[in-house]
């Protein structure tokens, strides 16, 4: 029998340490919601015993403020953020190199899409405070608290946060496909983009990047051999200065790029050999170019991807610091008066807004309520300390827009392709503990 007792209360134990936190939350409502009921039965017994009415016991009518401080365990989650419009296909993180941070795609690690961002608790700054008005066991009152959840940084706990921790790249199609080696997806998307567009990053990679201009649309063929049996799409060009085939995007682009892309110019001139060198501009040549991409390295597609961004789908930049709430609350309280001992049993129900910031410079009001419970101990008629818990969660859609973001330097992308504000979603609720004073008046 005691081996089989000691069996149960192990499997007790097992399931209590394996509760989710859900599960976890649930209790703890469930613990104040059912104190609020015992509280509220044995204020009306001890009435009934004593022959006084409910509304009799405890003090006079009287005001009073509060203080208190408010560690808080953070449950920010599934945080995701993006550009105003939804284009946003990746997050990348800023490379921590523990320089100052620039706004240059070359300094964010695309090997890392769509990190966790996390949160800190709120333990420093975590403070509030109330006024209210108490009749005799049932207390209103005003509560105002701030909260600040700092974001966590990507590195071990041995490493020293820095700025960049806080700063990330939102990419869209065009640029997260190309460091995500989706060939076919970045052809379908290439097919789609405008000739002057293409055109437009070809002439600034010729410039910035001429190494890998030449790289991409390299197939010519040269002058003994002809071009009759290259491929269709294969971005074969001849230079007509000097009678070369010059193999590069911006010359398989030719004149009429802006007009005719996808299509390239395959050429149509004759050579010295009476030869032609195929049609010009009816061969697509997106899924080559798309090909040719993928098969740059590393660094390359990096700065292939930040060109695609600075010159044709433009992209925006979010600083995530923290997650701050002040929240205005009006709580009902019921207090239950113990005759002959200073130490009161209490529990609140609150309504209210958290106001709400997660970029800085813009506040976002959200409906929130907040549950509450504890002990408070009498030292005087008009002094008394408090020391309890509580549960606070925000409610509605979770959605947080006209975050205000940044541009990358050198932002040469047509205009309104960046976006000027962004939109986070995330879930917010906390559990937290309360210790101050009251001063009755």
């Amino acid at each position: 029998m005691v081996k089989g007792n000691g069996s149960i209360f192990m499997t007790s134990v097992l399931g209590v340490r394996c509760m989710s936190a859900r599960s976890r939350r649930k209790l703890f409502l469930g613990s104040i919601m059912l104190s609020f009921a015992v509280l509220m039965t044995s204020q009306k017994v001890q009435a009934m015993h004593s022959g006084q009415n409910i509304s009799d016991i405890g003090e006079s009518n009287y005001f009073y403020v509060g203080l208190n401080y408010s560690p808080v365990f953070s449950k920010i989650r599934d945080f995701t953020i993006g550009e105003s419009s939804g284009e946003t296909k990746a997050v990348f993180p800023y490379l921590r190199d523990g320089k100052s941070v620039k706004l240059d795609p070359t300094r964010f690690d695309w090997s890392v899409p769509d990190p966790q961002i996390r949160f800190k608790n709120s333990v420093l700054l975590a403070m509030e405070g109330s006024i209210g008005y108490a009749m005799s066991a049932i207390r209103f009152e005003v509560e105002v608290g701030y909260e600040r959840f700092k974001t966590k940084g990507r590195y071990s706990k041995s490493r020293r946060e820095e700025e960049s921790d806080t700063v990330y790249l939102l990419a869209k199609e065009l640029a997260y496909d190309v460091v995500a080696n989706k060939t076919a997806a970045l052809a379908a998307a290439l097919a789609k983009v405008k000739g002057q567009d293409i055109v437009h990053f070809a002439n600034t990679m010729k410039i910035t990047h001429p190494w890998i201009n030449e790289q991409i649309c390299n197939r010519g063929k040269d002058l003994n051999n002809g071009l009759q049996n290259s491929k269709a799409g294969s971005c074969n060009s001849k230079d007509k200065r000097d009678g070369k085939l010059d193999q590069s995007l911006t010359e398989a682009l030719g004149d009429k790029g802006a007009e005719k892309w996808p299509n390239i110019n395959n050429g149509d001139e004759k050579l010295s050999g009476g030869k032609s060198d195929g049609k010009p501009y009816e061969s697509d040549a997106s899924a080559t170019v798309a090909g040719d991409i993928s098969s740059l390295s590393t660094e390359e597609k990096v700065a292939v991807a930040g060109l695609l961004a600075r010159t044709i789908e433009g992209s925006e930049i979010v600083e995530i610091k923290a997650i701050s709430s002040t929240s205005v609350m009006l709580n009902a309280c019921y207090d239950l008066f113990s005759e002959g001992l200073g130490i009161m049993p209490y529990t609140c129900i609150g309504l209210g807004s958290n106001f709400v910031s997660v970029v800085d410079g813009k506040v976002t009001p959200k409906l929130a309520y907040k549950l509450k419970a504890g002990l408070s101990y009498k030292f005087s008629p008009e002094v008394s300390a408090f020391a309890g818990g509580f549960y606070q969660r925000v409610v509605g859609d979770g959605e947080y827009v006209d975050l205000p973001v940044k541009r990358l330097s050198y932002d040469l992308s047509p205009q309104g392709r960046t976006k000027e504000t962004a939109v986070a979603k995330f879930n917010m609720s906390y559990v937290g503990g309360e210790f101050g004073i009251r001063f009755a008046f």
